[in-house]
């Protein structure tokens, strides 16, 4: 009986860790890969893994609302608007965003497996923050 008062710290102290990494272990990795839109449905964006080892997230252009296709849009079909992406925690990833021909720093969060926000700055003046849902 003795012993096993003399252990009953250990034995707190490993509950108490385990409480506290809970919530870390409840985090689930979400799918990026597939066909995801934004908020206003002009445009799809197909994730996928690329890269010369295939471990970064890429999205492509895919699709362009037939009423929203002009000049200035149609050129970046079937191109990647974020490209070489590592990830950097749990459901994030950052990488390059093109938006309007020009090269910024961006991240992707996944936030659950239907849902994927893209924020990117320009200088940390001119930022863009966009909500995708999953299409398929």
């Amino acid at each position: 009986m003795a012993r096993f008062f003399r252990s009953l710290p250990k034995l707190v102290s490993v509950m108490l860790a385990l409480v506290a990494a809970a919530p870390v272990m409840a985090q689930e990795q979400f799918n990026p890969i597939g066909l995801w839109e934004p908020d206003n449905k002009e445009s799809r964006y197909e994730f996928t893994y690329c890269g010369d080892n295939g471990d970064r997230l890429c999205a492509e252009l895919v699709w362009i609302q037939e009423d929203k296709k002009d000049a200035r849009n149609t050129k970046y079909l079937n191109t990647y608007m974020f490209s070489n992406a590592r990830h950097i925690r749990l459901n994030q990833w950052q990488g390059t965003v093109t938006l309007e021909g020009f090269n910024i720093g961006g991240t992707v969060t996944q936030t659950n497996n239907n849902t994927i926000r893209l924020e990117a700055c320009a200088l940390f003046v001119i930022c863009e923050n966009i909500r995708l849902k999953r299409v398929q």
